[in-house]
Order: structure tokens, then sequence, then C-alpha cells
């Protein structure tokens, strides 16, 4: 890329070439939680499976997906199947239908039924919400949400919130690797690493000190309580007539659903 593209790539509206990832901000955030909300609050696990479907497709079609399978994976693994195994432990016995024994105890359909509907709600919510966050760049969403009139000090925390976590693992690692340096174990068995947490963590708690410091400076610098219109380095398309119309329908589909759900289910 040339100087003079690089210059005109700020000056149209930025694109990824792909129609989730171009997918406007906002909409975006008011599809994923709408379904998301819709799988805590019917808390069924045909619905939950519905929305875990629908992200898992979605997923496919973006650049992500290997990382998304892999990432909801260990969430399953880790969670939702322990979960399950210890529900389903202190169910055992409950009296009801019975779906199996174990161990010369039955297992009632109805707690089958209650497991399914736990592991589907956690699924669904996390996973329109985990495709939400790796195909969303934070600060695009804040530059959309200050444009439709939310105040620019809550966009800045938003950002902020997000960008912190990056900013504090980067700076963990260099830690790290400057400890390692000095001759301080960071690896190796369980023991070797929680004793080497407090070498690393008082260098990543005052660098942090340190960075709010200049973070404060910078905005003082750029004028950011200054009053009047704001400009912005990058641009982003306003919301396309179909793309506020599938948020608008979701939403429909999340009040509606939660209704029936509460009121026939």
């Amino acid at each position: 890329m040339t100087e003079q593209e690089f210059i005109e790539s700020f000056r149209r509206n930025q694109k990824k070439g792909n129609w989730w990832y171009d997918f406007h901000p906002v909409a975006k955030l008011v599809f994923c939680l709408a379904l998301g909300f819709m799988c805590l609050i019917v808390f069924r696990w045909q619905v939950g499976l519905a929305v875990f479907l629908l992200a898992g497709v979605i997923a496919v079609m973006t650049p992500v997906w290997k990382k998304y399978f892999m990432t909801i994976g260990i969430m399953f693994l880790l969670g939702c199947l322990f979960t399950v195994l210890v529900r389903l432990y202190v169910h055992m016995g409950d009296p009801g239908p019975v779906a199996f024994t174990v161990f010369g105890r039955g297992i009632p359909v109805a707690a089958i039924i209650s497991c399914l509907d736990l592991v589907f709600m956690i699924e669904g919510f996390l996973g329109i919400f985990l495709m939400f966050f790796m195909t969303t760049e934070m600060r695009d969403l804040c530059y959309c949400l200050e444009r439709i009139g939310l105040p620019s000090t809550a966009t800045f925390m938003v950002l902020s919130t997000f960008s912190c976590i990056g900013s504090i693992k980067e700076k963990l690692a260099n830690v790290r690797e400057s400890q390692r340096a000095r001759g301080i174990e960071t690896e190796g068995s369980l023991i070797v690493r929680v004793k080497s947490i407090l070498p690393v963590l008082f260098p990543v708690i005052i660098s942090s000190m340190t960075g709010i410091e200049d973070k404060t400076l910078a905005m003082d610098a750029r004028a950011f309580t200054a009053k009047g219109k704001r400009t912005a380095l990058r641009r982003i398309a306003p919301a396309r007539p179909a793309e506020k119309l599938i948020a608008v329908l979701t939403l429909i589909l999340c009040i509606a659903g939660c209704v029936a759900g509460k009121m026939f289910l």
C-alpha cells in the first residue's frame, strides 16, 4: 500500500469485505443483545439451541470460524459439562419418570430436560456474544454510539475498559520476559508459576498507574472536554435500511418470544 492509498483509506468508510464484519456495529449489538437475552429469559433448550446454531452459521461465514468453534468448545468442556454432571448428581433419585439409571439410582427425565435448558441457554448466550466481540472493533462501536447521541465520556469509558484488557495482557507478557531475563523462573510446575506471580504483578500495577497518567495528559492535549462537534479519523457508513430492519425484527422477536415463553411454556 502506497502512502496515497493509506491516506485515502481514512477518507472512505471502513470495510472489511465480509458481510458480518461490515454489519453496522449498533445494529449488530441490538441483534445479539435481543437473541442473547431471549435465551436467558425464556430459558428453554429449544430457544438456546436455535440461537447457538444461528451463531455457528454466522461463524462459518466469517474468517474467525476456527477460533470461534475452538473457544466455544473449550467453554462447553470447562463450564457446561461440569455443570451438567453436578446437576445430574444432585437430582439422582428424584421422583418422576426415569430416563436411565446410574449406580442403581434413577435419573429422572425432568433432570435431563433441566440440564438441556441450562446447557443451551449458556451456549446460546455465550455463542452469540462471542461472535459479536470477535468480529466487532470496539472503537467502531463507540464511534457509532457517539454518533447516535451517547456522551463521549461514556464511549471513552467503554473503549478504555476493553482496550485496558489487551494492554494489561501485553504488559504482563513484557514484564514476564524481563523477569525471565533477570533469572526469575516464571514457567514450569504450578508451584513455580504461583511463586512467580508477585514479582510480575507489582511491575504491571505500577506500569498501569503510569499509563493512566499518560492517558490523562493525552486527553488534555486533544481537548477531550472541549465543546462542539467532534471529528474522527475512522469513518463508518450509516446503518442501511436492511440492517435497521433486521435489528428491529430481532427485537420484536425477542419481546414476542419472551412473552410467549412465559405464558405458554
